[in-house]
């Protein structure tokens, strides 16, 4: 793993720097969705200069890891990731994402995965939520989650 450095602000920022020089910056905003979710943030993670060409599994190891001491810090949060789609990879990202998921170990968190195809761009985003059982009842979720959704493609 990267020894990373955390910078308290606005919002909490972290990041670090992998053997290639590369610097990765991982943030957790507060969101407001019509009182939905009272403790719901968006996680965000991305290297500085958009060079993603190195396989390092080290990058894996330190984001779950930054993750999971967040949820140490803060266990009755609900994480929402929303797969980036301006370079059209949306897709390969969900699948990182999910296969990072399944890799952290003694995994003590749900989570639900949900599309949003948005028909005039014809795009599907990719959102997760992750968050703890037995703070949240997935069905519950999935609910509040759909119905925001709809809401969505109404103003469309």
């Amino acid at each position: 793993m990267y020894q990373y450095i955390s910078e308290e602000g606005l919002d909490p920022l972290f990041y670090f720097t992998t053997k290639y020089g590369l610097q990765y910056f991982v943030t957790f905003r507060k969101m407001n969705f019509n009182d939905s979710f009272e403790k719901l943030y968006s996680i965000d993670f991305y290297e500085s200069n958009n060079q993603k060409f190195f396989n390092d599994p080290l990058i894996e190891i330190t984001i779950t890891a930054i993750i999971n001491n967040y949820f140490q810090a803060y266990p009755d949060i609900i994480l929402n990731y929303v797969c980036d789609s301006i370079d059209l990879k949306q897709d390969f990202r969900k699948k990182l994402f999910d296969k990072w998921y399944r890799n952290t170990p003694y995994n003590e968190f749900s989570k639900i995965n949900f599309e949003y195809p948005v028909q005039d761009e014809n795009i599907v985003y990719h959102l997760s939520f992750i968050f703890r059982p037995e703070f949240y009842v997935a069905d519950n979720i999935i609910e509040k989650v759909n119905l925001q959704l709809e809401e969505f493609s109404t103003f469309k």
